[in-house]
């Protein structure tokens, strides 16, 4: 437990960054997030448009989230030694030379080059998502919280913006143009790491006994720490979370055969500003709660996203939909915060390895969710699938809770380590 706790805390001899580098950091990166969700929907639009094969385009998804589960691999096996910083501009130049290169290539090559710079776009993302994660107690200090809602705040917005400003920039500049401008947002995050110099690792935070702890891997870690039923959690969420990707498209098509499209764009506009009102006004009101049962709310947050997108697919009517969505956006918005709260109460020279098997994991059970989905999931059964895939987390959030709030009680009065509140689920 002294361990746990004392990567709560960052050295004494660190400083964190500054409220302006902290702001300059976020803008940066919720620049090259806008980025990517250009690249998110531009990549398939356009091998669509190249190819008109559900295959080709369906591979796309597979190869960007091949590449995460690799990106998270590496962060599993390096992510405790490595220096943090330049592994995170070393993935935003890997990313920006991947989409430049896609801008300038001939015609012929595009497309068969396509598929190698989408899963280096992926393992990209993991790698830096995961190392930025690790790396938060230490760059933000005592406003670590604070950062953790700013990203998952900042990251819906960059979403709906990439989304919407893939459907205007593309008939402007066309694909090229796009593949550019990425490639630029990334440049961007490069270059503000460069410059602000920014501290991503306490104090002897590399340890001796790494090479040890890199053949035991992090699951033992995170089973001693009490934490391994959150991971497990957020896997099964995330396979759940596949089905109204696959399925909003349908639903649009049934809700209104004319312009599926507006039904997808309102359902996650909605979900957006969810997700902005639990990061930025919720969680500000709830941060003792999250620092003294930061577990119990991560999983009654799972419960809340889930029976949310329940509600988009069951409910009826306009209204009663987006609200479900919303409720959806701020329940993602607070498990999201409280889930790397919790990891990041991890020793400092830990913390690497757990992150990358995190985003192992996953990317591996969304995209396995993706696999299935899109092979059972038919409109008739557009609803019932929904339920079972969410259902599945909901029970299980549900039960963790139990044990969250139990461990609680018995702990007493007083503040308590998120880990020694998810021990209680263990049990």
């Amino acid at each position: 437990m002294g361990a746990m706790v004392t990567g709560a805390r960052v050295a004494e001899g660190a400083a964190p960054a500054g409220p302006r580098q902290l702001a300059v950091f976020l803008t940066a990166k919720t620049v090259s997030d806008i980025g990517y969700a250009l690249d998110f929907i531009c990549l398939s639009v356009f091998i669509w448009e190249r190819t008109r094969s559900g295959v080709a385009t369906g591979l796309v998804s597979v190869a960007l989230y091949a590449g995460a589960i690799g990106g998270g691999r590496l962060g599993h096996r390096y992510g405790d030694r490595w220096d943090r910083r330049r592994v995170m501009i070393g993935a935003d130049l890997v990313r920006a030379l991947m989409l430049a290169l896609l801008a300038v290539l001939p015609a012929a090559v595009q497309r068969w080059w396509l598929y190698p710079a989408v899963v280096l776009v992926g393992a990209g993302r993991s790698v830096f998502e995961a190392t930025m994660s690790a790396a938060t107690p230490v760059l933000a200090g005592a406003r670590t919280q604070a950062v953790n809602s700013a990203l998952a705040g900042l990251k819906g917005v960059a979403f709906m913006l990439g989304m919407g400003l893939a459907a205007v920039l593309a008939p402007a500049i066309g694909y090229r143009g796009v593949f550019g401008l990425d490639a630029s947002s990334y440049l961007l995050s490069a270059l503000v790491l460069l410059v602000l110099r920014l501290r991503m690792r306490e104090p002897g935070g590399r340890a001796s006994g790494a090479r040890e702890r890199e053949r035991a891997g992090a699951w033992p870690v995170l089973v001693g720490a009490g934490l391994a039923g959150l991971v497990v959690l957020r896997v099964l969420d995330a396979f759940g979370s596949s089905s109204q990707h696959v399925g909003l498209p349908m639903l649009g098509t049934l809700l209104r055969p004319t312009e599926p499209a507006v039904v997808s764009g309102v359902v996650w506009g909605s979900w957006a500003a969810g997700l902005l009102l639990g990061s930025f006004v919720l969680r500000p009101l709830a941060r003792r709660l999250l620092e003294r049962a930061g577990a119990l709310v991560y999983c009654l947050a799972t419960m809340v996203m889930s029976l949310g997108f329940i509600g988009v697919f069951w409910l009826d009517g306009w209204w009663p939909r987006l609200l479900a969505a919303g409720l959806a956006g701020l329940g993602d918005s607070l498990s999201e915060i409280t889930y790397k709260q919790s990891l990041q109460r991890l020793p400092d020279e830990r913390r690497g390895r757990a992150f990358g098997l995190s985003q192992m994991a996953v990317n591996a059970g969304f995209m396995a969710g993706l696999l299935v989905t899109s092979l059972v999931l038919r409109p008739d059964r557009l609803a019932p699938w929904v339920l079972l895939l969410h259902g599945l987390p909901l029970l299980v959030a549900g039960w963790m809770a139990v044990g969250a709030a139990r461990s609680i009680r018995s702990a007493g009065p007083g503040p308590a380590p998120v880990a020694e509140i998810a021990k209680g689920t263990a049990r």
